[in-house]
């Protein structure tokens, strides 16, 4: 009985002898699975992941040689500068002074690719348009395809881009200031501005005579959305409320869409003879009611432009305006 006994007692030390070295085992695995885990998440902390029109896409977190298609001055504006952009971004007149160093990549066509290749960038951002192209641009780096119009607003674009940046806070402390610029401004034409006088934002570019809506085209956004303009009601029925940005219209129909107060822009290589009689019958133009605009200035419609047309065209009304009283 003892001897078995015995036997016993050392099979069960033995079986608690494996037991604690199965547990040791099992902790060490638990332990690796567990730095696996950190070593995981630190991993998913390097990304993060950007809603597009493509479906998400996985980004860096903190992008450090960024290409862009479009979008310069949404990263100058949070003092990010990227390594390459076209040469119609960099030479913009709100971007020129902020641009030095970045590299020219041309147009967006098969020629940008290699150029891009050769900066090693870790982020793309582009208003795409080429799906081919996109697609090569994919397989460089992590790419943001964007498209033009997709921000119909300020507020909207520079939280999207602090967003993309991990620059949340200094995306609403910069939209702070742009409000207090905004009303300004408008404090600035208070009063002299008949209630009912309307705006029209209108001109030739190439062959074809464009009226503009309230989004990115010609400091619409600036004069509708920011300072709050009054346009024709036929204007916001065809262009505002469906979220058009321009319409091409006949000369016959010039005179339906003008305003008391006519914006005018002439771009596009467009020829324009302002003594037509079309033009030159539009009670606007008979009162000298047109302001030309200059397509350098308020082409560009990224937050650091649209703060400045703000600013622009209200000066511009003032100087007008103060004089006709």
């Amino acid at each position: 009985m003892v001897k078995v006994k015995q036997r016993s007692w050392i099979g069960l030390i033995i079986l608690l002898l494996f037991l604690i070295v199965l547990g040791g085992c099992g902790n060490a695995a638990e332990s690796e699975s567990t730095k696996q885990s950190v070593s995981n998440n630190q991993a998913t902390a390097d990304t993060k992941i950007i809603k597009t029109v493509d479906g998400d896409v996985e980004i860096p977190a903190n992008p450090q040689r960024i290409v862009t298609q479009g979008y310069l001055a949404n990263f100058l504006v949070f003092d990010v500068k990227p390594v390459g952009a076209p040469y119609w971004e960099i030479e913009s007149p709100y971007t020129m002074e902020l641009s030095e160093g970045i590299t020219d990549i041309g147009q967006i066509d098969g020629g940008s690719v290699e150029k891009i290749l050769s900066l090693k960038p870790d982020l793309i951002v582009t208003v795409g348009g080429d799906e081919k192209l996109n697609e090569q641009y994919r397989k460089i780096a992590p790419t943001l395809v964007i498209p033009y119009g997709t921000y119909h607003e300020v507020h909207e674009e520079m939280r999207a881009f602090g967003e993309i940046l991990g620059k949340e806070k200094e995306a609403e402390e910069w939209l702070q200031k742009f409000d207090e610029k905004v009303v300004k401004a408008k404090d600035s034409i208070k009063g002299l501005i008949k209630e009912g006088t309307t705006f029209s934002l209108m001109g030739p570019f190439g062959k074809e005579f464009y009226v503009y809506g309230d989004g990115v085209n010609r400091g619409g956004q600036a004069i509708y959305q920011q300072l709050g303009l009054t346009p024709p009601e036929i204007v916001r029925k065809d262009l505002i409320e469906p979220n058009i940005n321009a319409l091409s219209i006949s000369q016959e129909k010039i005179a339906d869409y003008a305003g008391d107060y006519i914006f005018l822009d002439i771009s596009g290589e467009a020829e324009f003879d302002e003594k037509d009689p079309v033009w030159s019958t539009i009670d606007a133009v008979k009162n000298n009611r047109v302001f030309n605009l200059n397509p350098e200035r308020f082409w560009p419609y990224d937050p650091i432009a649209v703060e400045s047309q703000v600013e622009e065209i209200a000066s511009i009304l003032k100087n007008r305006l103060e004089k006709e009283k």
